[in-house]
């Protein structure tokens, strides 16, 4: 399995997402043009959803994990992932309950929402760095 694992973090560093959305939405997701390799490892975790991204010219498939599901699609890629580390730490910090770790369920405490959406604007800035002009 961790040859699977390895595998599948280098396709996730390349062509994955950890994202976090402004309501507080936790979501990883994978793209790739075979939907053969998408369906394989999902079947491989037994959970995750695939669909057709139709935005684009050349055919495109999304496999998409949320909330606890993306923590669980991630957390055997950790040693292995090398360019999406950072997001995926955040993405175990951001869905940590710290109030209440058995309440999977909205509302947060005002503390909890407040670390959220701090660790919201973190991976917003890693996702989308804001590179200075003349350096690139």
């Amino acid at each position: 399995m961790k040859t699977e694992y390895a595998y599948i973090a280098g396709l996730f560093d390349g062509e994955g997402t950890i994202h976090i959305s402004n309501q507080l939405y936790l979501a990883a997701r994978l793209r790739n043009t075979n939907r053969l390799t998408l369906e394989w490892i999902q079947r491989l975790y037994g959970f995750g959803h695939i669909y057709s991204d139709t935005r684009r010219v050349r055919p495109c498939y999304s496999l998409e994990f949320a909330s606890n599901q993306a923590l669980e699609f991630l957390k055997p890629l950790l040693p292995y992932l090398r360019i999406k580390k950072t997001q995926a730490n955040l993405a175990f910090k951001f869905q940590k309950r710290e109030s209440n770790p058995q309440s999977s369920g909205y509302p947060l405490y005002p503390s909890e929402e407040t670390k959220r959406k701090y660790i919201y604007e973190q991976m917003k800035q890693l996702n989308h760095p804001i590179i200075p002009f003349g350096t690139h």
